[in-house]
């Protein structure tokens, strides 16, 4: 390839559309982090037991793992999908099929084969650092839609002078310029003693990840919809965008947190009756979903699991 094409293909590769990876290694952090600070006792020493010891050993890390270690490996593209869920943007509700290859069909998998026993430890150690991504990614309001349809990754507008996606300015470039080239721990820190009893006990009244995908729907209508290609966003979208980032980093570690505590804090039990398993730790708040039906989620993959009586 001559030194013309060469150069090319090089603009090319850098003006195309990034894949999306909510928030980015340190906002996953971050919510990670938060998490740690949420975490009992008996669920940190459950946690350190179940994650091996290395790069990946703490909850933080172990939280990048799908991004870094994931993305872009042939072996884990069966993964993709379950990064965000695509909604209408004008939709009231998220309204995703039972069995959807998305976002919320991979909290609840994984959520699942962690809180199982019988499952083998390395499968329940990745089931972990996906649960934990996927909490975060359902945070992001550009996982769940995005003005052109694509979760923000063809909008290109100018934050603070450097062109970048809109999606890029929500995963990393906001979180970036707060940091100031600081470690995301002393932050992490900052936003865990920020949270008021009131904040967790709001936050926690209802583990559903449908709820948190709600939430990140309504607020990309509110804060991300009208946002055009081309647009300059300096210091002001800092100062008005930044706040509602920091909310859903809190949201996600405290939920993540009280999942991890529920889910350690307790006994895997069965019906006696059935010996079918009645332990789905999640909350059922869809009223398209009744309580009382058994959910089956297919990811088209081998060990689908069926949710019990909730």
């Amino acid at each position: 390839m001559g030194r013309c094409a060469t150069l090319a293909w090089t603009v090319l590769l850098a003006l195309a559309p990034h894949p999306a990876r909510a928030w980015g290694p340190d906002g996953h952090r971050i919510i990670g982090e938060i998490a740690w600070h949420e975490l009992t006792p008996a669920a940190k020493r459950a946690v350190r037991e179940l994650l091996p010891r290395g790069r990946y050993g703490s909850l933080a890390e172990a939280s990048v793992w799908a991004d870094v270690e994931a993305r872009g490996n042939p072996r884990y593209a069966w993964l993709d999908p379950y990064h965000y869920v695509d909604t209408d943007p004008h939709a009231p509700h998220v309204d995703a099929a039972s069995d959807c290859a998305c976002v919320l069909a991979g909290i609840e998998r994984f959520g699942r084969e962690i809180a199982d026993p019988t499952q083998p430890h390395r499968e329940r150690v990745m089931a972990l650092r996906l649960f934990a991504h996927f909490v975060g990614d359902v945070h992001q309001p550009l996982h769940v839609t995005g003005a052109d349809g694509h979760g923000g990754t063809r909008t290109f507008v100018f934050f603070l002078d450097q062109r970048e996606t809109l999606h890029q300015v929500w995963d990393t470039g906001l979180i970036a310029h707060q940091l100031g080239g600081r470690g995301y721990r002393s932050y992490a820190k900052a936003l865990a003693d920020s949270i008021t009893d009131a904040q967790r006990a709001k936050w926690t009244a209802q583990l559903d990840p449908r709820v948190w995908a709600d939430e990140s729907l309504a607020l990309a209508r509110r804060h991300l919809l009208r946002t055009r290609g081309g647009a300059q966003l300096g210091p002001d979208y800092f100062e008005r965008e930044m706040p509602i980032v920091a909310q859903r980093l809190r949201q996600a570690g405290v939920r993540l947190g009280a999942w991890l505590n529920r889910r350690f804090g307790a006994v895997v039990t069965q019906n006696p009756s059935s010996g079918e398993d009645t332990s789905c730790l999640f909350q059922r708040t869809d009223r398209r979903m009744p309580a009382k039906t058994p959910q089956l989620i297919s990811l088209e993959k081998p060990n689908l699991f069926r949710c019990g009586p909730l």
